[in-house]
């Protein structure tokens, strides 16, 4: 099983597009004792798991239209449980998913498994 390994630096915003940054701005908020997504605030000793997932589109033409224009290019959901709940911040770039889960793993203070994309951010087995 892998988990997040601790980030010793505090993620910048600084390889992100401005309208990433926006995105993130307006959807992404953390401290150093929660996040917030959309409103939702979640507390990191209570989070379980974090996953990140690419968004599921649509095949054929319509499909097409949403990925390569209306989004620009793949996008993923990022999970965040916690007990019976769940925060999900969807339709993100690789870019901006990083930078959110690299910000819960620099600010959690407890074992967080990681489900989903390599490359997001240092995994470990936990032990």
């Amino acid at each position: 099983m892998a988990y997040l390994a601790r980030v010793e630096q505090r993620p910048t915003m600084d390889a992100l597009s401005e309208e990433e940054r926006r995105v993130l701005d307006k959807r992404f908020d953390a401290n150093a004792y929660e996040i917030n997504i959309d409103g939702k605030r979640v507390e990191y000793g209570a989070i379980d798991e974090v996953e990140v997932a690419k968004a599921a589109r649509e095949s054929g033409p319509a499909g097409w239209f949403v990925k390569k224009i209306v989004f620009a290019g793949e996008r993923y959901h990022i999970g965040v449980y916690f007990g019976e709940g769940e925060a999900v911040l969807t339709n993100v770039t690789f870019d901006s998913a990083a930078y959110v889960v690299q910000t819960i793993a620099y600010y959690a203070n407890n074992l967080i498994r990681y489900t989903g994309l390599e490359g997001i951010s240092p995994v470990t087995n936990g032990s």
